[in-house]
């Protein structure tokens, strides 16, 4: 699988498990871990689970593991979003919530040039 250019050897469940225990001080269930696994695999994953089962976990797994590179991750309410965003910073993410108050222009640019430097 290809990640922000460079080939690397998608992580074992094991391993997987490992560091979102570590980095994240959350321990996946198998399903969280599948759907990290086939992301990063490069594999399309839909996911269907009740609300507050852990579907978000599936969402910060595989940025522990993609060198810097983007995800985009799309919500349907502007406070999941917002709660999305937080969590995302919270865990060391750079994150931004984009909704029709926040997409500026200026919001464009910090984004594109923070992604585009490496940042």
């Amino acid at each position: 699988m290809s990640l922000s250019g460079s080939r690397i050897e998608v992580p074992s469940f094991a391993e997987i498990k490992s560091i979102a225990e570590m980095k994240l001080g959350l321990t996946p269930c198998t399903w969280q871990l599948q759907s990290a696994h086939n992301q990063l695999e490069n594999k399309d994953v839909f996911t269907i689970s009740p609300t507050g089962s852990g579907k978000t976990l599936t969402f910060w797994i595989p940025l522990l593991f993609n060198n810097g590179g983007i995800s985009i991750i799309i919500t349907p309410l502007n406070i999941l979003s917002e709660k999305n965003r937080d969590e995302a910073n919270g865990y060391g993410f750079p994150a931004l919530d984009l909704c029709a108050e926040t997409a500026t222009d200026e919001a464009f640019k910090v984004s594109c040039y923070s992604s585009y430097n490496g940042h």
